[in-house]
C-alpha cells in the first residue's frame, strides 16, 4: 500500500489538519522556498503534530554540517536531498549523521528531476528509450550510487524551477526510466501536481511506496484542510480497489 506525505507544513494550524488526516509522512521545507520554515517554527509545528506521523525535512541549499544540525534538534526520521547529491556530499552526511545519537538514524530519499517538458521519443535513432530517459541518465551520472538512498523522489523541474510547482511530469517516460533503470518501485515516491483527481491515477499508473503533495492541497497558498482530508482519502480508496 502506497504511503502518503503532506509536505510543506507551515502553521500550527497545519499540524491539526494533518493529525486529523493521519498521512505517513509531514514535511519540513527547510530550505529557500515560499514555504520555507525556520528551524524555531518547524519544531513548534512539530510538537503539535501526532508521534504516529514521520517528520521528514527537506534541503535544497544547505551544507552537511547544516542538515545533521536540523536533523539532531528537530529529531526528524527522515531527510529529503532536493537537489543534485554528489557522492562526496553524501558520504560527508551520512557520517555526520553516525556521529549523533538518533532514536533510528533518518532515512535519506534523493529528488530526481523530471522535466515537465519531457515527452516520449526515440533517443538513438533505433525507435528505443525516450528523450527524458537519456536526460535523466545523462544528469545521473555525477549522483550517488542510488541504491544508497532509501527512497528516490519523482518531482517536476519547470521553467528553473525545481519542485513545488504545482506541475505534473510526463508520467510514461518517468516509468520508462524507472523500468530501464531496474528501480524498485518499493522505493519510489512519487510528487510533482498531485491533486485529489489525479493521486489515485498516479498510484495504479507506479505502484509507489508514497506520494507526496503540497500544493495540491493548498488554497490561497495554505494548506486547505477539505482538501487535505479529501486527498488522503481519494488516496487510500485508490489502493483497495
Amino acid at each position: 500500500m502506497s504511503k502518503i506525505k503532506i509536505c510543506g507544513l507551515r502553521r500550527l494550524e497545519d499540524a491539526f489538519i494533518v493529525n486529523e488526516g493521519q498521512p505517513d509522512f509531514a514535511g519540513f521545507i527547510l530550505t529557500p522556498s515560499k514555504r520555507q520554515v525556520t528551524i524555531i517554527q518547524a519544531e513548534a509545528i512539530s510538537k503539535v503534530l501526532s508521534p504516529s506521523i514521520a517528520r521528514v525535512g527537506v534541503f535544497a541549499k544547505e551544507t552537511p554540517g547544516e542538515i545533521a544540525e536540523a536533523a539532531i534538534m528537530l529529531e526528524l526520521d527522515g531527510i529529503q536531498l532536493h537537489f543534485d547529491t554528489t557522492p562526496g556530499f553524501l558520504d560527508e552526511l551520512k557520517t555526520l549523521l553516525s556521529r549523533f545519537r538518533f532514536r533510528r538514524t533518518p532515512f535519506l530519499w534523493q529528488r530526481i528531476p523530471v522535466s515537465a517538458a519531457a515527452v516520449p521519443g526515440s533517443d538513438n535513432g533505433s525507435g528505443s528509450g525516450t528523450a527524458s530517459e537519456t536526460d535523466l541518465s545523462a544528469r545521473l551520472a555525477s549522483f550517488p550510487d542510488l541504491s544508497l538512498f532509501d527512497g528516490l523522489l519523482l518531482d517536476t523541474i519547470h521553467d528553473g524551477q525545481d519542485g513545488g510547482t504545482g506541475n505534473t511530469f510526463p508520467w510514461q517516460p518517468a516509468r520508462d526510466f524507472v523500468v530501464s533503470s531496474k528501480l524498485d518501485s518499493s522505493r519510489i515516491i512519487v510528487a510533482g501536481g498531485l491533486t485529489v483527481e489525479n493521486v489515485g491515477g498516479a498510484i495504479s499508473f507506479f505502484n509507489p511506496f508514497a506520494v507526496d503533495v503540497s500544493s495540491g492541497v493548498e488554497t490561497n497558498g495554505y494548506k486547505d484542510r477539505e482538501k487535505v482530508l479529501r486527498f488522503l482519502e481519494t488516496a487510500r480508496k485508490a489502493q483497495v480497489q
